[in-house]
């Protein structure tokens, strides 16, 4: 197997205390499409139409004019993003833009990496080639299962499993040198100890990293899985530990296709936890205003609201460098000093 098995991070970290608040978020999420040709179970892509609309998800791609605002506004920005993952809670494949979008975002030079998280079934030769002269850095890949009749048992789709993996194969082999593959799946989506192997052996040859990952409350709206999460183990299998103060907040930006903006990755958040809209304020106010501020405040005050107490996507993640329950007192006096 030529692909490395490698949780899908950098574990390459800035010890987060020594550094926030920041004045340009290490990692923005832009949401290229909330329309997905996949039903898979654990997504709210599985919900009804009607409770869809009930918590918010409204079924668009990403209109070009919200994008080019996104990445004209992050230019005024004092530092690049780390990274942009062009994903939300849709497929990015969906947008035909998406080829576009990474080319506009490269030639802004307004972050180190462009990634796209993807269930890649909508991969084709001239889309690859698309994606790769357009300068995507990493795609990450999730997939739902070994064989055809696993995806439509997760999915509720019919594929043609072999020219799926053909697609990937195109892409991991075009894009060598280039771009990044990491092909992931969750645990509870294979057989039995078999069926892993088999995952490696379908895909271990035809990416650059590769790792079964763990099944985490990553959408709080989906609950907890009918108790099938543990919330003892993160994303990756590691020990996942218990944090006061949620990190994501303070190096992390989401924004949905309407240029709604959170200030964390957890996806299906209502849209009253939005801290503003680029529409209507531009990125870096946003980044840097009042709502955002006041969040992290809360965090460190002990005094989160209903929607962060209840919330446990931080258990996904919990590497020592984003700790920052020991150091609340001078980041709030950090803070502070930035109202002022």
């Amino acid at each position: 197997m030529e692909a490395k098995v490698k949780p899908g991070y950098d574990d390459k970290r800035t010890i987060l205390k020594d550094v926030v608040p920041l004045d340009t978020p290490y990692t923005l999420f832009i949401s290229p499409s909330q329309l997905c040709n996949f039903r898979c179970h654990f997504c709210a892509q599985s919900l009804s139409n009607e409770e869809k609309k009930q918590k918010g998800l409204i079924q668009i791609n990403q209109d070009m004019d919200v994008f080019l605002k996104i990445v004209e506004q992050s230019k005024k920005f004092p530092n690049k993003f780390k990274r942009i993952l062009l994903t939300g809670l849709g497929e990015p494949l969906m947008n035909k833009n998406i080829a576009k979008m990474v080319e506009m975002v490269k030639e802004a030079e307004i972050s180190e990496k462009i990634e796209i998280f993807t269930n890649a079934a909508l991969l084709n030769h001239k889309l690859s080639d698309d994606l790769i002269n357009a300068g995507l850095t990493k795609l990450r890949i999730s997939t739902q299962g070994t064989d055809a009749a696993m995806y439509k048992k997760h999915s509720g789709v019919d594929i043609d499993f072999d020219k799926f993996v053909s697609e990937i194969k195109y892409f991991y082999e075009k894009s060598r040198g280039k771009c990044q593959v990491y092909i992931k799946i969750i645990e509870e989506e294979l057989r039995d100890a078999n069926d892993r192997e088999k995952f490696f052996d379908i895909f271990g040859n035809i990416c650059d990293e590769i790792y079964v990952e763990n099944l985490t409350q990553a959408q709080p709206a989906m609950g907890d899985y009918e108790n099938k999460v543990e919330h003892t183990r993160t994303f990756y299998g590691e020990k996942a530990k218990v944090r006061e103060v949620c990190p994501y907040i303070f190096y992390s930006l989401q924004t949905d296709s309407e240029g709604n903006c959170f200030p964390c990755p957890p996806l299906s958040l209502p849209l009253s936890f939005s801290i503003g809209n680029i529409n209507d304020t531009p990125i870096t106010e946003i980044w840097n205003g009042k709502k955002h501020k006041d969040i992290m405040i809360s965090h460190l005050n002990g005094n989160k609201c209903d929607l962060c107490k209840k919330c446990t996507n931080y258990l996904c993640f919990t590497p020592d460098e984003d700790n920052l329950d020991m150091h609340k007192e001078e980041i709030l006096e950090r803070l502070n000093l930035c109202l002022k």
